[in-house]
């Protein structure tokens, strides 16, 4: 029952942006005066907004950008904000025929609306009675392009945590954070095809489209290197389970829990990002451990614990000699560090630690007494927290428990 109710309000959520859409766009037909404007130039325009947002470029399961915005913002600035509905809302039913009928109306109605309204807003601004060297003209483009953005990105939200049931804050963290900088991006490709079009006329657009698709390829590979890293790390963390069957999966769930704890502390996309890599490396120094003590079943001798501290060190020595995993060498150092200087290799203190390494310290740690071991049994959830926070300050950041205690209060799973 719970879940029809999703779903109706899912579809309702849906109709009425496709009502508005659809509203909006007939307005337009009927306001606009079409002598005003060439054919060609509609027409010419139109091929570009479907060819450019026909070659998106993924950066989360739930999000994409594509360069298509340069278009639209050029166009923008050109003709009007009912004009630039009509092109928007044809241009994306057509990209997004295919995969049906809702969804393409859907689709063409959300990112025409958000054109719409960032158009209105530069025109309300006064953005159309000035020139392109007027610092009022950029003013009036900054708060038309956060205009476009925000009603974009709350129309696509809202889809997405309606089918997902993923809280709108929690998409909007995940997902949202930094894409108004992509926006901002590509705005110097939307003023330099608008310069173009002053001067050369359609000619200059399609010779602009060339350019325009190197830079997409640019940030496309800029994506796509990221992705290649990020499997590269999981692959060496698969090589490192395989020498140790009782912490399978270890490194993947501490990288899980470090990014929850992240998300909930608002560190920023490149602190998250720096935290993922150095959760499913932080253990990499164990390859230079013997296999015959990682496997040990039962306690380990004085001897052998002195070993073992070594791995971050050995971790350490690894990965810094890797390019771009130098910044997180550190971080995989201290992982074993403890907030009143009594961890190893290095005894540093609260102090002393970035907030990274404090995260990932009280991750490691709680998947570690949730995991089970050749020598005992895996503690509940409730056991595991009462044992750190009894440790308190001594050992871990508070206000990381804290956060740690808050994601599984809200139904975050460490397994998997």
């Amino acid at each position: 029952m719970k879940s029809d109710k999703k779903k109706q309000l899912l579809n309702l959520y849906i109709y009425s942006v496709i009502i508005c859409g659809i509203a909006l766009f007939l307005y337009s037909l009927l306001t606009t005066n079409f002598s005003h404007f060439p054919l060609a130039k509609i027409i010419t325009f139109l091929v570009l907004i479907i060819v450019t947002e026909a070659l998106p470029i993924h950066l989360s399961p739930h999000t994409s950008i594509s360069v298509s915005f340069a278009i639209i913002y050029a166009f923008i600035l050109l003709t009007n904000p009912y004009l630039v509905m009509i092109v928007t809302f044809i241009g994306n039913v057509i990209i997004y025929m295919k995969t049906g009928w809702q969804k393409s109306l859907f689709n063409g109605a959300q990112f025409a609306i958000s054109a719409f309204l960032s158009g209105y807003v530069f025109q309300l601004l006064g953005g159309y009675s000035y020139t392109w060297n007027q610092l009022t003209f950029y003013i009036a483009i900054v708060i038309s392009i956060l205009v476009f953005f925000l009603s974009n990105a709350f129309l696509v939200v809202m889809v997405i945590s309606l089918s997902t049931g993923i809280p709108i804050p929690v998409l909007w963290k995940k997902d949202v954070n930094g894409i108004l900088l992509q926006y901002f991006g590509l705005f110097p490709y939307s003023l330099l095809l608008y310069l173009i079009y002053l001067r050369i006329g359609y000619v200059g657009l399609f010779l602009f489209l060339f350019p325009l698709m190197i830079a997409r390829y640019s940030f496309k590979l800029y994506v796509e290197t990221k992705k290649v890293h990020l499997e590269l790390l999981r692959a060496l963390t698969a090589a490192l389970d395989a020498k140790d069957p009782y912490t399978q999966g270890h490194s993947d769930r501490v990288a899980k829990v470090s990014l929850a704890i992240a998300e909930k502390l608002n560190l920023s996309d490149k602190k998250r990002e720096t935290i993922e890599y150095a959760a499913l490396l932080h253990d990499v120094g164990k390859i230079g451990i013997e296999d015959a003590i990682l496997r040990k079943p039962g306690p380990l001798t004085e001897g052998e614990y002195i070993i073992v501290k070594q791995h971050p060190v050995i971790g350490f020595d690894i990965v810094s000699k890797v390019d771009f995993l130098k910044e997180i060498a550190g971080l995989i150092r201290s992982h074993h560090e403890r907030c009143n200087g009594s961890g190893y290799p290095d005894g540093k203190k609260q102090t002393d630690l970035p907030i990274e390494s404090l995260i990932l310290a009280v991750a490691d740690v709680f998947e570690a007494l949730t995991s089970d071991r050749p020598y005992r049994k895996a503690y509940s959830v409730e056991e595991a927290l009462t044992i750190m926070e009894n440790e308190g300050n001594q050992y871990y950041d508070m206000k990381v428990i804290n956060a740690l205690k808050e994601i599984l209060q809200e139904g975050f799973e460490v397994a998997g």
